[in-house]
């Protein structure tokens, strides 16, 4: 099991800042200490996991947080990516997310052992998102300690 997490994202609206705490409920649900920052506020890396969430605007991931991937320090680390976008309302889901997802894979120096994707959902859809979120949160903090060799698509 994680022990401690870092969650660290950018936000606009704040849909990823809601999606970051359904995260942590979960994560921490398991037992795991969660952390949450923004990019520059992040001044140690000295966690199990570090999962790393980004909007995305104008077709591409938060500058921030290619920032942090790129120039952090996270060689050797354990990384969880995620992405929250409007894709799969447009019906381009697995063409686009996987993009975003491959773009901030290529940007990270770290062990990226997990990426998945959110839908910016609202009105009663916000509620299945918030399950998922939830979920996903517990699976991190699941996930066995040490470093893994491959990464995982959800």
């Amino acid at each position: 099991m994680m022990g401690r997490i870092l969650i660290v994202y950018d936000t606009k609206g704040g849909t990823t800042w809601e999606i970051v705490q359904w995260i942590r409920e979960g994560a921490a649900a398991k037992g795991a200490r969660v952390d949450v920052k923004s990019p520059n506020a992040v001044t140690s890396l000295d966690y199990d996991l570090i999962v790393v969430g980004s909007p995305i605007y104008n077709d591409r991931p938060m500058r921030s947080i290619r920032n942090f991937l790129e120039g952090k320090g996270l060689h050797n680390k354990k990384v969880a990516i995620f992405v929250v976008c409007f894709a799969g309302i447009f019906g381009m889901r697995n063409f686009m997310v996987r993009k975003y997802l491959d773009d901030l894979q290529e940007d990270c120096d770290g062990v990226v052992i997990k990426t998945t994707s959110f839908d910016s959902a609202m009105g009663p859809w916000r509620k299945i998102n918030r399950d998922v979120c939830i979920d996903f949160g517990k699976e991190l903090a699941s996930l066995p300690p040490g470093r893994a060799a491959a990464a995982e698509t959800a």
